[in-house]
């Protein structure tokens, strides 16, 4: 995967992705919030911790590797490489100036791509729905709340980790709904609702008219008695949506638009 991971380097640091800059020192290291700046003369400047100068200075005297590693989308990426120098004042841009470092552009990178929950579309004909409802800060989970908090919501695809989903707004208005919200879902499945707390993702793409497109992410639900039931009830239905969506593939039945 190594062309594959030297475009994920380059396009991180074309975009001044943020990184964690790791520092070995005496066995361990120190970790330092840090950012890409720019690629140079084959190399890549980072921004420069506040402090650590003497550590710096040991290092880019000893050639000694440190560490750097970031996200970008699926993907975490790190790598190992020397600092080649300090790079003090650099321009960012016309208004910013950072101390930096040059890094040697590193001969190996790591990309590992992060676990996700695969979300199953919803087959056509499938008994489910989703009800959503904008909840207080503290207010009670299992309660409904007032019929005007309720936000209009067709379910679009589902995982154990959240469900991908359609929201409609009234009289030609978009939902009133945002990504701090706290949210109650109902989730139905063959007559049997789901209770589960979650958020708004913030949309991937505009919305359009009076509708939004969007996902919600479940709460992570608590290990305990009325957590593990509430997640083997999800898995279920996730799992259920699993196989009708194999029985339809093995038919040819293709997944509605």
């Amino acid at each position: 995967m190594s062309d594959k991971s030297d475009e994920i380097l380059i396009a991180a640091v074309a975009r001044n992705v943020s990184t964690v800059l790791s520092l070995p020192s005496a066995g361990m290291f120190r970790n330092h919030k840090s950012r890409f700046v720019c690629g140079i003369e084959g190399g890549i400047l980072v921004e420069a911790p506040a402090d650590d100068r003497a550590l710096i200075a040991e290092l880019v005297r000893d050639q000694t590797p440190c560490v750097v590693s970031f996200r970008s989308g699926a993907y975490k990426v790190s790598f190992a490489t020397p600092i080649r120098r300090a790079e003090p004042s650099w321009w960012l841009n016309n208004e910013t100036v950072v101390n930096a470092l040059l890094l040697e552009f590193p001969a190996k990178i790591t990309a590992s791509q992060k676990r996700s929950d695969y979300r199953v579309e919803i087959p056509p004909h499938t008994d489910i729905s989703v009800r959503i409802w904008r909840l207080a800060r503290h207010e009670d989970l299992k309660i409904e709340p007032p019929p005007e908090r309720e936000v209009t919501a067709e379910v679009l695809d589902a995982s154990t980790g959240g469900v991908g989903v359609k929201l409609i707004g009234s009289e030609g208005q978009k939902p009133k709904i945002c990504t701090e919200d706290r949210l109650r879902i109902v989730l139905t499945f063959n007559g049997e609702g789901l209770i589960l707390e979650g958020r708004m993702r913030a949309p991937s793409v505009l919305p359009e008219g009076h509708t939004i497109i969007t996902g919600i992410q479940f709460k992570v639900l608590e290990d305990n008695l009325e957590g593990r039931k509430t997640k083997a009830r999800l898995l279920r239905i996730v799992g259920d949506l699993q196989r009708a969506e194999l029985r339809m593939s093995k038919l040819g039945v293709k997944k509605s638009a």
